[in-house]
């Protein structure tokens, strides 16, 4: 419900048609990489870059708090495409065991210790164009319409969580 949307409303139907089996199976662990060690959340100041190399795309960088990082089959990442434009972002799916792609190390947390969160590491890999989500400079866009999705399947999954603990007080 987080993640699969961006394939399903930004994807070719050859994407599609390669991913969506598996995701809807469960064979296939989906994770987005936005946050960055030095910029956090700030998407207008990412720092991770895709350089059009013309049969693909170069990516270079690191994302930090990825949950599934460690698990994950597929990710999407975003980079900045345009350094001349704050906004200039695309999104490319990073495949598990794609050259340069490194998982770092699984990072500690309080809670939903099912889900791993973890760093991830971008260098030089070779991410090619059938890996393009939508158009690669509209990544900003379509990140801010879609986290508006995120947070409202979060957020209802916190009140669901916090009505399961007061109901287990109440009963104490």
């Amino acid at each position: 419900n987080l993640v699969a949307p961006y394939i399903d409303k930004l994807g070719t139907e050859e994407q599609k048609l390669r991913w969506m089996p598996g995701i809807v199976s469960g064979e296939k662990i989906l994770a987005v990489a936005m946050t960055e060690p030095s910029t956090g959340s700030d998407l207008a100041g990412m720092k991770t870059r895709a350089d059009d190399k013309g049969d693909y795309w170069l990516l270079h960088g690191a994302k930090t708090y990825i949950s599934n990082g460690i698990l994950s089959d597929l990710i999407v990442v975003a980079a900045r495409t345009d350094p001349e434009n704050r906004h200039g972002l695309g999104l490319f799916v990073v495949e598990r065991g794609m050259d340069g792609f490194e998982r770092g190390r699984k990072l500690d947390k309080m809670g939903m210790k099912a889900q791993d969160t973890a760093e991830l590491f971008f260098n030089d890999v070779k991410v090619p164009k059938a890996n393009v989500l939508g158009d690669p400079s509209q990544g900003f866009r379509y990140l801010a319409r879609f986290l508006a999705q995120e947070r409202l399947v979060a957020a209802i999954g916190f009140l669901v969580l916090m009505m399961i603990f007061l109901g287990r007080m109440l009963v104490l």
